[in-house]
């Protein structure tokens, strides 16, 4: 049996918590164990001991990483504030690192994230979900293996709620943007347009997110994205459209079918590259997975926990990229591409919608002061 990996975790309660479940990913008691938390705040850091059954507790990571030494560190926090100061901590402790999405603020914190994990040899892991979910996993494969024909075009539908444009391009994009790249390979260009109502967005538009996420401008934001064979990936946002319920996923236009996907990996499959509503001939059909939807008495599964188990299938894949010395699943590299095309929206768009070719050669954030 392979040995467990020991895991640190590193919260923290009022900056951006623990992201989403980052504390409960390495819940596969064969694979890991659970050494210690750290997290500034006293009253989360005792709630969160409690709730994990950890003993070890810590207010500063650093403390953590130097006492403990464990092997992966999860790093939580949904704030960019201190990104930078904790990946650059636990590559330089040796951890090889699972991380909340996205990646960083800006390009250059992406670049010196990148650079911190290469210098110190360790595997990095986005938490980006979508991506490991079974059914999503078996359209992509059909996909790559032809069964719909040529990718024509990508489109992704994120949530157009209170945080649309700018903001939701940074917290939503970033799922959308790694789906892209983990079926179309690397992007290779980029072109958008924001809008601050209906005019242009302008640098004075530049604001703070509802949590610190970097530099945002905008309410609305249309970004193109050019791929490999002539694929392009479509993604475009508009605050507030979401208030009846949101729609939120991706489709991929093929030559012979459209596939689309939801956000707990749902996905269907129409037999057309365009819908045709009155042709009676065509209908969706839904990818079952037995061991997604359904439980062990195969009864429906409400995928309630959706992402837990998306993160877990990850961490999984984490330790054998740790095992075997390869890229893990949502690796590092692609979160810095999605990085590449969510700062290059911006520089696009202050280029009067200019294509600017990935990657970027100034890797200053337009809105930086």
């Amino acid at each position: 049996m392979k040995h467990r990996l020991r895991v640190g975790i590193i919260g923290s309660t009022k900056r951006g918590g623990y992201g989403h479940g980052m504390d409960t990913a390495f819940r596969d008691a064969e694979r890991f164990e659970v050494v210690a938390i750290a997290d500034d705040d006293a009253e989360g850091l005792a709630a969160t001991g409690k709730r994990l059954g950890v003993a070890r507790l810590y207010a500063d990571y650093r403390e953590m990483l130097a006492k403990e030494k464990p092997d992966i560190a999860a790093i939580g926090p949904r704030w960019l504030t201190d990104r930078v100061a904790m990946v650059t901590a636990a590559a330089a402790s040796g951890c090889h690192i699972f991380l909340e999405k996205p990646l960083a603020a800006t390009l250059h914190d992406a670049d010196a994230i990148l650079a911190a994990c290469e210098r110190a040899k360790v595997k990095c892991a986005l938490a980006h979900q979508l991506r490991a979910m079974p059914p999503v996993r078996a359209a992509f494969a059909d996909i790559r293996a032809g069964k719909y024909g040529k990718v024509l075009r990508m489109s992704g539908q994120p949530s157009d709620d209170a945080r649309g444009g700018g903001e939701e391009l940074i917290v939503h994009g970033t799922h959308f943007f790694d789906l892209m790249i983990s079926l179309a390979g690397a992007p290779r260009w980029v072109s958008a347009h924001l809008a601050t109502g209906e005019r242009d967005a302008t640098p004075a538009d530049k604001h703070e997110g509802r949590e610190p996420i970097g530099p945002i401008a905008g309410d609305s934001a249309a970004v193109m994205v050019g791929f490999d064979h002539g694929v392009r990936g479509f993604w475009n946002s508009t605050a507030n459209l979401g208030k009846h319920g949101t729609i939120y996923g991706l489709t991929i236009q093929c030559e012979q079918a459209t596939v689309c996907m939801r956000t707990r990996g749902e996905v269907f499959i129409y037999p057309g590259p365009v819908i045709e509503p009155e042709n009676a001939g065509r209908a969706w059909e839904k990818t079952w997975v037995e061991s997604w939807h359904f439980t062990a008495e195969h009864k429906p599964d409400p995928l309630k926990d959706y992402l837990l188990r998306g993160n877990q299938t990850l961490v999984r894949e984490l330790a054998e990229a740790i095992e075997n010395n390869a890229e893990p699943t949502a690796s590092l590299r692609d979160a810095v591409l999605v990085t590449e095309i969510i700062q290059g929206a911006y520089a696009s768009h202050f280029a009067g919608g200019k294509r600017l070719a990935i990657p970027l050669a100034d890797r200053r954030h337009p809105l930086e002061a």
